[in-house]
């Protein structure tokens, strides 16, 4: 199964299994940048439930050091963390964003 991301024009939303933990890690931190960019409020990050055994790095676990740990403090002003999924809340920057839709391939291609 492969990344799918999917935007309704107001949260942007983004299935990563299938991926492996970095590859998860990267494209999360792009969406989150180009949603900023696009002016999004939220991202919806979809990472399953960790089965895997306790103190393995899955990408729940690397998701949230990513976020709680301060990497993409320009741009995230909060989260909620679910089962399967958190919501990553965004910060406002300017008032001028691109038109459209954010795409799985201009994630990839940055």
């Amino acid at each position: 199964m492969k990344p799918r991301l999917t935007d309704d024009g107001n949260r942007p939303e983004l299935d990563l299994h299938g991926c492996t933990v970095d590859e998860a890690l990267n494209l999360a931190r792009r969406l989150i940048i180009e949603s900023v960019r696009h002016g999004r409020n939220s991202v919806r990050l979809i990472h399953g439930m960790s089965t895997s055994a306790p103190g393995k790095r899955t990408i729940k676990s690397a998701l949230s050091n990513m976020i709680d740990g301060g990497q993409l403090t320009m741009h995230v002003s909060g989260t909620f963390k679910a089962d399967g999924h958190m919501i990553v809340a965004l910060r406002r920057l300017g008032n001028r964003h691109p038109p459209g839709r954010i795409t799985l391939h201009m994630i990839r291609k940055r």
